[in-house]
């Protein structure tokens, strides 16, 4: 069995999801009934220019959403792998990442069943974002964002400062009065934090882009993290894609703000932390595990992405983890 729900907006997905279930939709809230599976689905949508869906939940069947009719001036900021999974899930080894859709490009949704959910969405009216921000900004990445006139897709490694603010959303116990004021406020927050991060690229120029490149490059960012411990060669993956090198290198710069060895690099250097954090393993395991014959070159490259080196990263971690709870 496969649970499809049409929509034109997010709260009315969450009432054709609370039928579909047998859930209850309570205060914007619907919680996963057992024979489903485990979490649950949040909306709030402030006005029409505005909406955010917290959706941390795993079912036991296939999932398609169906968006249609979705105002074309939205912009979709799609914080993915991001919210802390309870004792119950396991497999939680994604590095946190936030897509921004232009228009045209979030209208369909398919997830497998037994996938973990652990994301917020976003959606915001371009021209509300350009009032809140309340001048032009300086840089064309940004701008074509803000016109929303072509299909653009980014995406961004989701650092320490937007990860703070998630879990605040998530863990606060906000009286419900208050609730559409507070997540209003941390909505714009992360767009801000996230607008900050992105006016760092140095794009000069974007191209707007179609479904089927869109695919072909996640499929491509799948195939470069295979393998941790050897990217695979440009050409490789340009015989992969079907693209050319030239379009190749600069549609996956484009869309992930880095050239390909350099994306393969940090995503090594951030799963290389997450081996020292949580499966607390050595640095010379760590560095040999990810391919690291010189420990040297591979502390070099850690602390250049991490910010300071392995040993200092594993010894802060340890001394957080002895630190007593009160």
């Amino acid at each position: 069995m496969k649970i499809e729900i049409k929509s034109k907006d997010g709260l009315g997905m969450l009432a054709a999801f609370a039928e579909k279930v047998g859930g209850t939709l309570e205060n914007g809230r619907v919680k996963v009934p057992e024979e489903f599976g485990i979490g649950f689905i949040q909306g709030y949508s402030f006005d029409e220019r505005l909406r955010m869906m917290i959706l941390n939940y795993e079912l036991r069947q296939d999932f398609a959403i169906s968006r249609r009719n979705q105002p074309t001036n939205m912009l979709i900021f799609n914080f993915q792998h991001i919210i802390k999974p309870s004792n119950s899930q396991t497999g939680f080894k994604f590095q946190p990442s936030v897509q921004i859709a232009t228009q045209g490009l979030n209208v369909e949704l398919f997830v497998p069943k037994n996938t973990i959910q652990n994301s917020i969405s976003l959606s915001i009216d371009a021209d509300y974002l350009r009032e809140l921000i309340g001048s032009r900004i300086d840089h064309p990445l940004v701008n074509n964002i803000l016109e929303n006139k072509q299909p653009l897709l980014f995406e961004e490694f989701v650092f320490a400062p937007l990860l703070k603010v998630v879990d605040v959303i998530v863990t606060n116990n906000v009286p419900i009065p208050l609730q559409d004021f507070y997540y209003r406020l941390k909505t714009q927050e992360l767009i801000c934090q996230l607008l900050i991060e992105l006016i760092s690229r140095n794009d000069k120029k974007v191209y707007g882009l179609n479904i089927a490149d869109i695919k072909m490059l996640y499929q491509v960012k799948e195939r470069l993290l295979q393998d941790l411990e050897k990217a695979p060669s440009i050409a490789e993956l340009s015989r992969f894609s079907g693209m050319s090198e030239t379009k190749l290198k600069r549609l996956y710069n484009q869309v992930f703000g880095k050239s390909i060895f350099q994306y393969f690099q940090n995503f090594r250097m951030h799963e290389a932390a997450r081996l020292l954090r949580e499966e607390r393993l050595s640095v010379s395991e760590v560095g040999y595990q990810l391919g690291f014959s010189n420990l040297g070159h591979f502390t070099k490259v850690f602390e250049e992405v991490i910010g300071v080196r392995p040993k200092r990263y594993s010894k802060s971690v340890n001394e957080v983890l002895m630190v007593p709870q009160k």
